[in-house]
């Protein structure tokens, strides 16, 4: 996908605001406040990293693979301690941190569970694994059913190296880490209002990634299709994102 970093940024704030009364709940649950070290793995442009120090005063990491993410994240926020790493090989101790999360993370991983397993190793005794959204979309539904763009998302997250279904996965991933997992879904269904605000950003998004599974043409009538269905009061989309958090229980669990 040749975005560049500031329209994935735009992308990562969109994503942010679909869950962020989830996200809430979840840092709760995990102990978010109260941590004192915090990492967080594959932060893209530091959207979710920045929320993360606000609701925390403990020390908070960013860790992302691509350079010109950490360096737009960096200049933007000056809290946080921002570094150039792998999540399949974090350069950090074992036992390092009371939290690590990631958003988004695992659909782009080579690799889910390693990066899992060293989630879990990085992260201290009692302390927390948060998976706060990793998106299904092979559960996706669109209305009508002649704009199908599921199956094109798949395929074309496949051809990137994703794994479109990675949210199904997560319960099994984390439990192979040796954490003691919860998990959950996020039942994504838009009102007629989002979708009336959200609709210009979502098919500039989607003519720009679509373009290895479609041509343009293709996408354009499917666009026109779903203006109209959104005009009639017709248009749904349903999108099931899954969160874990998971426990680790013991010393060397992972």
């Amino acid at each position: 996908m040749s975005l560049t970093v500031e329209e994935w940024d735009r992308q990562f704030i969109r994503q942010a605001r679909w869950t962020r009364g989830t996200r809430s709940r979840l840092y709760r649950q995990a102990g978010l406040r109260r941590a004192m070290a915090v990492l967080d793995v594959g932060c893209g442009t530091g959207v979710i990293t920045q929320e993360v120090a606000r609701t925390t005063d403990g020390r908070v990491t960013g860790l992302d693979l691509d350079p010109a993410m950490i360096r737009y994240a960096a200049d933007r926020v000056k809290e946080v301690q921002w570094t150039v790493g792998d999540a399949h090989c974090l350069p950090f101790p074992s036992e390092t941190f009371d939290l690590v999360i990631c958003s988004f993370l695992l659909l782009w991983t080579e690799y889910p569970g390693l990066a899992v397993e060293q989630m879990a190793r990085v992260v201290r005794e009692g302390g927390v694994v948060l998976a706060t959204t990793e998106p299904d979309y092979g559960g996706r539904i669109d209305f009508p059913d002649d704009i199908a763009l599921g199956p094109l998302m798949e395929e074309s997250l496949r051809r990137e190296g994703g794994h479109p279904r990675i949210g199904r996965r997560l319960k099994a991933l984390f439990s192979t880490a040796g954490l003691d997992v919860r998990t959950g879904v996020i039942p994504s269904t838009w009102d007629d209002r989002q979708l009336r605000e959200e609709f210009e950003a979502e098919w500039d998004f989607i003519l720009e990634t679509l373009t290895n599974v479609a041509d343009e043409a293709q996408l354009r009538k499917y666009r026109q299709r779903a203006w109209r269905a959104l005009q009639q009061g017709e248009r749904l989309i349903f999108m099931p994102n899954f969160w874990a958090l998971g426990r680790k229980t013991r010393a060397g669990s992972a």
